[in-house]
């Protein structure tokens, strides 16, 4: 279920607007969101609230106060059509210090660098806007796509686990890292 957090802001690039997602983007979240092939690397099927996007944004506990999340997810929308082709997410951030981040875009939209621009600003957001020092990533070893775009947006390859478990499917799998060092690296070279 996406949570409601402190802070969203919008991020944009060249051709993409990453934005919170609204009851606005059912229809196009439900173009793809509940597809079988986005995911077969993702380490487990679609649930149910995937399948029927309307249920991303029903509390099914209204009563139950929540603390406020630190994490964020960015539905990321094509300038060109003003559709919602992908999610972008870092969570379970704990003590604002270090975060996973995930990836799923609509397969229309595959091999077209959309996940690379919105991975890239994404990790420039963090690390400039936050106190969050490290990101890490997971990826399928067959998963060849996602293993290329985290090295390509600067993430290390950190170690392999081995018939592992990756959220509720057992597999091999990559580990990947970025810290906030490795940024300020990157940004001083870019600028130098």
């Amino acid at each position: 279920m996406l949570k409601e957090f402190l802070r969203i802001p919008k991020l944009e690039t060249e051709r993409l607007l990453l934005r919170k997602l609204t009851p606005n983007d059912i229809d196009d979240l439900r173009e793809w969101l509940g597809l079988d092939i986005v995911y077969k690397y993702w380490g487990r099927p679609a649930n149910k609230d995937e399948k029927n996007p309307e249920l991303l944004f029903i509390d099914p506990r209204p009563s139950v106060k929540r603390k406020p999340s630190h994490d964020f997810t960015w539905g990321i929308e094509s300038k060109e059509n003003h559709k919602v082709i992908g999610i972008i997410e870092v969570f379970d951030v704990e003590n604002d210090r270090l975060g996973k981040i995930a990836y799923r875009i609509n397969p229309a939209c595959w091999n077209q660098g959309v996940c690379i621009e919105a991975l890239e600003k994404v990790v420039n957001f963090i690390f400039s806007e936050t106190m969050i020092d490290r990101l890490h990533a997971e990826a399928d070893v067959e998963n060849k796509a996602s293993n290329a775009v985290l090295k390509k947006c600067g993430f290390t390859h950190e170690g392999c686990i081995r018939n592992g478990k990756m959220v509720s499917s057992y597999c091999t799998y990559n580990i990947y890292g970025y810290i906030r060092d490795d940024f300020c690296q990157h940004e001083n070279v870019r600028h130098t």
